[in-house]
């Protein structure tokens, strides 16, 4: 007999972006999600015994910890509620929140409300942002995202990521790299340079 898989079964759908399949969850992340619990819930256990000197019976499961990851989803399908779409990348409803690929194929997430005048050197504003037309008000580039969405990709897949890592890093533009497990460790966000 199978049994499902908390996380996996519990964000499956949620893990693709529009009109493609859903995708393998990361090995092992209910594994990590459910030893997390039930270490919590052992101290915990083990806190009360302490305090009061009466023992508890503690459990956990890799579904448990599927409905607690997936909790807004769960609580918002329990209560009737409908979901927002899944993201598109080839037409997404804000262009400037969106994965784009560098001249070398690596991908990164770059996450902005909008293209301002002054976010980024000038050469690198496609046309039309700065001058007031098609894509300069932010319901103008959602009405038109996925021609823009084209336009950042052809100008992103121009130059390497260290490029484009420079040029965010100066105008401040919060983006994310996708690094792989193996380049992850050296990143200064979790904690070495």
């Amino acid at each position: 007999m199978s049994r499902p898989t908390g996380r996996g079964v519990a964000c499956l759908s949620q893990t693709h972006d529009a009109g493609t399949p859903p995708t393998w969850p990361v090995a092992g992340s209910g594994d990590h999600a459910t030893a997390v619990g039930l270490f919590s819930a052992i101290v915990m256990g083990l806190y009360r015994r302490e305090r009061t000197a009466k023992g508890s019976y503690v459990t956990t499961s890799l579904l448990a910890e599927g409905v607690w990851s997936a909790g807004v989803h769960v609580a918002a399908a329990l209560a009737g509620g409908t979901f927002y779409p899944l993201h598109d990348r080839l037409s997404p409803v804000n262009p400037f929140m969106n994965p784009y690929k560098s001249a070398e194929g690596r991908w990164f997430l770059l996450v902005r409300h909008a293209w301002q005048g002054s976010c980024a050197r000038k050469q690198h504003r496609p046309a039309g942002l700065a001058d007031g037309s098609a894509f300069q008000r932010s319901e103008k580039q959602s009405e038109n995202g996925a021609q823009l969405r084209q336009i950042l990709d052809d100008i992103f897949a121009k130059q390497p990521l260290s490029y484009w890592r420079e040029v965010f890093d100066k105008a401040h533009i919060t983006f994310g790299a996708s690094s792989g497990a193996g380049g992850s460790h050296q990143r200064s966000a979790i904690g070495r340079e």
